[in-house]
């Protein structure tokens, strides 16, 4: 069989992923810019977007494509009109960044809870103080967002010993997760929980969810981890209620503008932790992404129905695409 062209669409300036096993299936055009993937869509029906803060294709439109891929579990960049309402297949990769991203998460709830910042600054300062820290048996966490990352995030936390709460869309029942409670609830678990982990997808309806109102609603030295999307918190409204002392502190990996601006007052907050948009970054990843897409293409060629096929319908329509 001859080998479809596929186009790759890589970041302004950054380096190929490694591209080997691709190019032994496909013939593979790089293009980095607007006008290089117009022209690349004129010969191609199949894109792998491996740029998950691109804005090209609310730029250039998907023109002749019938397949994407995103390297990335979040489709931002692909929540336009004319995607969402096109027969267009998106998929992504599932599987990659999951278990290290609820990893992070669990990093940082245990540097929280054994105030592990802290000694850190402490033993700068040459420092000996004796402090008491909290459990993590029995911690009470809320997971709001039960997809991919969400659902390997409540099952690392609980096998951790913690007890989760996890809130989707709509109440149901999960055959592994177990109890899903409805956000209707949300408002009535905030207030009981000890962490509040976000792992949503930004969509019309998360946009600004954490806002002033239900921060307030978070119980008083109460910590907000965000891996989500960094548009789902209103900035402003959780840096006042940080500097307010009504949360105990917030674990940052997304931001509404990446890369956080220099003069941004996140930087400056001793219980703000900044992370660069990498908690799901492990040595390796971005040729296990080409391996995913890869396996996928396979799929394609053979007529078979592809993995991890996206429904944006049930996603809305975005009017950004700053994160992923």
């Amino acid at each position: 069989m001859s080998k479809p062209p596929v186009i790759v669409l890589v970041p302004v300036g950054a380096s190929e992923p490694p591209l080997d096993k691709l190019l032994a299936e496909a013939d593979v055009t790089v293009v980095r810019t607007a006008d290089e993937l117009r022209a690349a869509q004129e010969t191609s029906e199949i894109l792998f977007i491996n740029d998950f803060k691109t804005t090209l294709l609310r730029e250039v439109g998907p023109g002749n494509l019938r397949w994407i891929h995103t390297s990335s579990i979040g489709v931002d960049p692909l929540l336009t009109p004319e995607i969402v309402n096109s027969d267009l297949l998106v998929s992504n990769s599932r599987g990659v960044c999951e278990r290290p991203i609820a990893e992070w998460v669990l990093g940082v709830l245990i540097m929280f809870a054994k105030d592990l910042r802290r000694t850190i600054e402490l033993q700068q300062e040459r420092r000996w103080l004796h402090r008491e820290t909290h459990p993590i048996l029995g911690r009470r966490v809320v997971v709001v967002g039960p997809g991919p990352v969400g659902r390997e995030t409540a099952l690392l936390l609980r096998a951790a010993g913690m007890n989760v709460t996890i809130v989707g869309r709509s109440q149901r029942t999960d055959p592994v997760l177990g109890q899903i409670q409805s956000l209707d609830s949300l408002d009535e678990i905030l207030p009981t929980v000890d962490d509040v982990v976000l792992t949503l997808p930004l969509t019309e309806q998360t946009a600004g969810m954490f806002d002033a109102q239900r921060i307030h609603r978070m119980r008083s030295g109460a910590n907000l981890i965000n891996v989500g999307r960094g548009a789902v918190v209103v900035a402003d409204d959780l840096l006042e209620a940080i500097d307010d002392d009504l949360l105990g502190g917030a674990a940052l990996d997304v931001f509404d503008h990446e890369p956080l601006p220099e003069q941004h007052p996140f930087w400056s907050r001793r219980n703000i932790l900044v992370s660069p948009h990498a908690s799901g970054d492990l040595v390796g990843w971005r040729g296990r992404v080409v391996d995913v897409f890869t396996e996928n293409l396979k799929r394609w060629k053979a007529g078979d129905e592809l993995h991890d096929v996206v429904d944006l319908t049930k996603m809305g329509v975005s009017t950004t695409s700053t994160n992923a």
